[in-house]
């Protein structure tokens, strides 16, 4: 695959130019890998929001729950947000794509919010047409099969564009991170039965911002 990116690679992208970017790439262009920067300072900006959320996450987690099973949902949180990464990094660097990486990987987690937009988008269309089709269990069948399905689409779309990568190379690095996730989730159940982790970890913050919006 060869290199389609044609704008001007910024060292130091600008908040719209990342918009810009990640607006290009969640619609299929190329071009949109360009708009990310190349450098660490890019992949830890692009960190940054996930890290806060996690923070906060974290915080009301413990809070709420002062236990050592928080402690552990917490770890659980962290080890989701930085595992892709980890994972990504290894195949590039086996694929002799390493020098892509950064900006690979700064541009996937910028566009990973992408899939939050998509799925707001979906949901205002499904309340137009039928808000009793929104509250129902097949319309949220529907929100969270449309939210995998175009997550999972573009984490192969931007691994292949990013990494410049060959269709299969892409499909191995989607499913290896899926793997690597799936297997985080049954070793922390294993280690801590009948816990559901991630759930119980963003429960906290959930509630808070319901509460937030019902002020």
């Amino acid at each position: 695959m060869s290199d389609r990116s044609t704008s001007p690679e910024p060292n130091a992208p600008g908040l719209g130019m990342i918009l810009k970017g990640m607006l290009l790439l969640g619609r299929g262009r190329p071009e949109g890998i360009a708009y990310f920067g190349n450098t660490r300072d890019s992949v830890l900006s692009a960190l940054a929001p996930r890290l806060a959320l996690w923070l906060v996450g974290g915080g009301l987690t413990i809070g709420t729950a002062p236990q050592a099973i928080s402690g552990v949902k917490v770890l659980f949180a962290l080890c989701l947000i930085l595992l892709p990464a980890i994972v990504t990094h290894a195949l590039a660097r086996r694929w002799k794509r390493e020098g892509l990486w950064l900006r690979y990987i700064t541009a996937a987690w910028w566009t990973d919010w992408v899939t939050l937009f998509v799925g707001l988008v979906v949901a205002l269309l499904m309340a137009l047409a039928s808000p009793k089709l929104l509250e129902s269990s097949t319309g949220a069948m529907i929100l969270n099969g449309v939210e995998f399905g175009y997550s999972l689409w573009l984490t192969w779309y931007v691994a292949r564009v990013g990494l410049l990568l060959r269709r299969g190379q892409a499909v191995v690095l989607v499913l290896a991170v899926l793997g690597s996730l799936g297997l985080l989730s049954a070793v922390v159940g294993v280690l801590s039965p009948n816990q559901r982790a991630w759930h119980e970890f963003l429960y906290p913050l959930l509630m808070q911002q319901g509460q937030g919006a019902g002020h």
